[in-house]
């Protein structure tokens, strides 16, 4: 592995002191380095807490010093030899592309040791922070030294994010390496506990872990903040609190949230988003609505149906689904065709001009056939009524009898194939026009996405929930379908495509021509509410959705949460919850209900929860076997040997 001194990436950046460098608001750096006869830091310092994490961990080092230290780095021979150490000079001039390289140097499960002034690296973290850059998977040695050490290390409790791993040590004037353990208190703020005098023996496996995501991370007591938006059956809320929470009343995520807190034992307290929007990452480094207060980590859990998606999960972490979806077209069921017109739905409008001039033209065509043969075939001077003619074929077309007496044979044989041809269009009329009065003809319906231009042009205006992750999917789409469905939008008046709410827009739905983009969740609900002869579910599911709470970067938070709700999904609790509220919902007045009774089949869902309790059996009953072999004197090891035995005690269980 090559070694990478700091002096090599000098051309980079600025320097990280430079006098035309800006600091970031509300830091401050230290621009004259520490007084050579306070410094207590040495090479061998540096060197103790490098071997100490190659013996330990088996990783690599990134080592990550400013200006003010580069002599003490200079002196280490030692450093140029090892091969795993990745030297860089740290350029803390508030640029989100410096920290990223430096995050970026110190690989996944690799530690990052950070040596300079207390006040540069409070500067430091102070500015991850703001850029809301992931760091939970490095690990952290702080080493600095000074006065003013013990003070730092209080004033980046502020900024280090829960979940993040930091081990600051500080080199005390007596000669003393003293280290700093964090720990969360109960409103999730990080605090730092003085350990003592750190000691070249200690093991830094019981510090750090290679993701703390995957750890079993104690939750008891914790008081989380939860923000969230109000939505029909999701979330219902109820009175406004002066601390600005509001109290949750019903709804299907805090049917959820409220077991998930139970099971973890917490408790929380949910705020409002002040844009009243779920919220996404938009382009201009924004973030709004719910996603938003996680991000800004102004609540640590962001509840209210929240869908997953590429945009969100850059700003925020997700749990595992708790619920999926599929995205399709809601709008009017189809109306049957007005039937005032129905005598002429039978044949279309080019059938019927076709029979028309056939009508009007065949008269003067027997006409003339007839006048030719009898002035220069027969000679008889027979008269011939030119009204007489025409007035007999259109007696043809409507099943009444043929008056022509005409002996010649050419007559007879146009005769002939016009008699055949009205006896077939008198055949396919009646026929049509009495499957047409049978059955009732309804009007084209929204299928596909491909129907959409075809619907605009009828009238229909195309939206779905502003500021959601629809929205988003179909405004970051540069080709295909979705791109053309992005521009059937009104993006001159928003009001008219983007709805607030889902029960806004199936609103907009039933009183006018308007195609609601939503989830069949949602879908499902409102054909229950409203009913299902008023609401129409396109055939087409064109785009996966998958529901999960949302977290801040990093958080630890998210592994207990997913423990909890993978069990409630493998038990289908959370099917039951959400089949509940949809049979549960409240009916509109101008629903016409029709109660339904038919006995359904069982399937696996009838049958999760049994399979889950089944596991839970199989657990206990291992507990009890072990207890009645130390109980009988049996030895663990004869385990294999007596599966009869084993047989029949599960069976004696069961």
């Amino acid at each position: 592995m090559t070694v990478s001194w700091g002096s090599a990436l000098c051309n980079l950046l600025e320097k990280f002191h430079s006098p035309n460098a800006n600091p970031p608001t509300g830091a401050t750096i230290t621009t004259s380095p520490p007084n050579p006869y306070q410094r207590n830091l040495s090479a061998n310092d540096v060197m103790l807490l490098i071997r100490t994490v190659v013996k330990n961990n088996n990783g690599s080092v990134t080592l990550s010093y400013g200006q003010e230290y580069e002599d003490v780095v200079n002196k280490s021979t030692i450093l140029v030899v090892e091969e795993f150490i990745v030297l860089m000079n740290l350029k803390n001039d508030g640029k989100m592309g410096t920290f990223r390289q430096i995050l970026s140097l110190s690989e996944r499960n690799n530690f990052l040791l950070l040596l300079d002034t207390p006040a540069n690296i409070v500067s430091l973290f102070q500015m991850m922070r703001k850029a809301l850059l992931k760091t939970h998977l490095t690990r952290w040695l702080l080493l600095m030294e000074g006065s003013d050490a013990d003070n730092s290390v209080i004033k980046l409790q502020e900024f280090v994010n829960e979940g993040t791993q930091v081990v600051p040590f500080v080199k005390t004037f007596d000669g003393h390496m003293v280290y700093f353990l964090p720990s969360v208190n109960p409103d999730g703020v990080t605090q730092f506990t003085n350990k003592g005098k750190w000691e070249s023996s200690k093991d830094l496996k019981e510090t750090f872990s290679k993701d703390p995501q995957q750890n079993i991370y104690n939750l008891s007591g914790r008081k989380f903040r939860v923000s969230i938006k109000e939505g029909l059956q999701i979330v219902n809320i109820g009175r406004h609190f002066p601390d600005g929470s509001v109290e949750l009343l019903s709804g299907l995520d805090v049917e959820i949230l409220n077991i998930v807190s139970s099971a973890l034992n917490f408790t929380y307290k949910a705020f409002l988003s002040q844009d009243n929007v779920w919220g996404d990452a938009l382009p201009d480094g924004n973030v709004t609505g719910v996603i938003g207060m996680v991000a800004r980590r102004e609540a640590v859990i962001g509840s209210s149906a929240l869908s997953i998606s590429a945009s969100r999960l850059s700003v925020v972490d997700f749990t595992c689904p708790y619920m999926t979806g599929m995205y399709l077209l809601m709008s009017r069921s189809p109306k049957e065709k007005n039937r005032a017109l129905a005598v002429l739905s039978p044949f279309q409008l080019q059938v019927w001009i076709c029979i028309a001039l056939t009508v009007l033209l065949i008269g003067p065509i027997v006409y003339l056939i007839s006048y030719v043969v009898n002035k220069y075939v027969t000679i008889d001077g027979k008269a011939i009524d030119y009204q007489w003619f025409h007035l007999n074929m259109f007696r043809n077309v409507v099943n009444q009898g043929n008056f022509i007496l005409e002996e010649s044979l050419q007559v007879r044989v146009v005769l002939a194939f016009w008699f055949l041809f009205c006896l077939i269009n008198a055949a396919l009329y009646s026929g049509m026009l009495t499957a047409v009065l049978a059955i009732p003809a309804y009007e084209i319906p929204i299928d596909f996405l491909r129907d959409l231009p075809r619907a605009t042009k009828e009238g229909f205006t195309v939206g779905t929930l502003g500021g959601s992750s629809y929205e988003t999917f179909f405004k970051t789409a540069t080709e295909g379908i979705f791109k053309q469905t992005w521009d059937l939008f009104n993006h001159e008046d928003r009001s008219r495509s983007f709805v607030k709410s889902p029960f806004a827009g199936v609103k907009r739905v039933l009183e006018e021509k308007f195609v609601f983009i939503t989830s069949d969740n949602f879908g499902n609900l409102f054909k229950v509410m409203f009913g299902k002869e008023r609401i129409y579910l396109s055939k087409e599911r064109f785009l996966p959705s998958y529901v999960g709470f949302a977290c801040q970067k990093g958080s630890p938070v998210i592994a207990a949460l997913t423990r909890v709700l993978l069990k409630m999904r493998e038990g289908g609790i959370i099917d039951k919850i959400h089949n509940e509220y949809i049979k549960n919902a409240p009916l509109d007045p101008s629903a016409r209900t029709v109660v339904e009774k038919k006995s359904a089949s069982i399937t696996l869902t009838h049958i999760q929860g049994c399979l889950q309790r089944r596991e839970e059996i199989l657990k206990r009953t291992e507990y009890f076997r072990h207890i009645h072999w130390i109980k009988c004197g049996r030895e663990r090891e004869g385990e294999g040997k007596d599966s009869i035995y084993k047989l029949q005690f599960y069976l004696s269980l069961r």
